[in-house]
């Protein structure tokens, strides 16, 4: 498995999934389909003596994980479990080891994201997008972050960058709209500023409507929530492949 296939969503989700080859599955399933059917007319024509049990075979071993892979799984337990300096300190043994596993490192911005340390996770993302340019979803995080720093233009760029590379990232274009309407607003305030008119007033007003934050339940794996702003209308952003 290369670097450049692993999925950069949360554990929850992942962004390419590890399916099977089609023709593989179809053999597979044949084969199952078979072996049934052998089985149904092998106790038709040879029952078990009374009193006497059928021999079942162990179940398969679980299947071997790499080193690495091992790695990535205790790294995702430590961030499931909210504990994020533990997860962070796991991930920088891991990337000595592995500098170019995108996913972790993917893992690495969204820890820092949820740590508040928002500067070193804009340097985590743009790294991404420099090494891992046709992945959306650091882009995507990178919007996020420069919003909530009032940085709309940035935030913009970085979406368009996604939506270039994945056309079909839904989430993206959500939260471009939501930037879009964000500089639609601040272009309102200012035309307001210099000459006021009942038009733009209401137009401003509907925007604040439609962009003021939303109150949430708290989250118990974030210590550090979000800055309550203009900026919550970004909504998904950060949670990948969302």
């Amino acid at each position: 498995m290369t670097q450049r296939s692993r999925s950069l969503l949360s554990p929850a989700t992942r962004l390419v999934s590890r399916l099977r080859p089609v023709a593989a599955a179809v053999r597979s399933a044949r084969v199952l389909a078979l072996t049934g059917a052998t089985l149904g007319l092998a106790g038709t024509l040879f029952a078990l003596p009374a009193g006497a049990q059928a021999i079942i075979d162990p179940p398969p071993p679980a299947p071997l994980q790499t080193p690495q892979q091992a790695s990535e799984s205790a790294i995702n337990k430590l961030v499931g479990a909210g504990k994020f300096s533990d997860a962070l300190a796991k991930i920088d043994d891991h990337l000595k080891q592995y500098p170019r596993d995108a996913q972790v490192r993917f893992t690495r911005g969204r820890v820092l994201m949820e740590m508040g340390r928002n500067a070193e996770a804009i340097d985590a993302f743009t790294a991404l997008t420099q090494d891992f340019p046709e992945l959306p979803e650091p882009f995507n995080n990178l919007a996020a972050l420069y919003a909530q720093a009032g940085e709309y233009d940035k935030a913009r760029a970085a979406l368009e960058s996604a939506i270039r590379n994945n056309p079909g990232f839904a989430v993206a274009y959500s939260n471009l709209g939501d930037i879009y309407a964000k500089l639609a607003q601040q272009a309102y305030q200012k035309s307001l500023k210099l000459a006021p008119t009942a038009r733009v007033s209401n137009r401003e007003k509907i925007l604040s409507n439609m962009l003021a934050p939303q109150r949430a339940a708290p989250v118990s794996q974030t210590p550090a929530p979000a800055k309550a702003s203009d900026d919550a209308a970004l909504k998904n952003v950060g949670k990948s492949g969302n």
